[in-house]
């Protein structure tokens, strides 16, 4: 699967998000050209976040949070993973 886009309202502002399926099972998240995250639907349909640890960022690197100034300072909980899990399923069902 190829790489896509997603949008979600984060903090009152939209955000773009480029999403890299992975075979493994987990879509990695990307920001600002770096690995965020990674999220992964669990058995019980609900989207959680993976551990860093799990994450292979391949050729990118890991994003740092606070260096960046204008970026938003995005809070990597439960409630990012739903947000984000919800736009990779319609996103995913726009593509059938």
């Amino acid at each position: 699967m190829d790489p896509f886009n997603i949008r979600i309202n984060y903090q009152e502002q939209d955000l773009t998000l480029t999403v890299l399926p992975g075979e493994n099972g987990y879509f990695k998240i990307i920001y600002y050209a770096a690995v965020l995250t990674a999220v992964q639907k669990n058995h019980v349909d609900d989207w959680k976040i993976v551990s860093k640890d799990a994450i292979e960022a391949g050729d990118l690197p890991f994003y740092i949070h606070g260096n960046h100034a204008e970026h938003l300072e995005l809070t990597l909980d439960e409630a990012f993973a739903q947000v984000v899990g919800s736009a990779i399923e319609l996103e995913l069902s726009q593509q059938d």
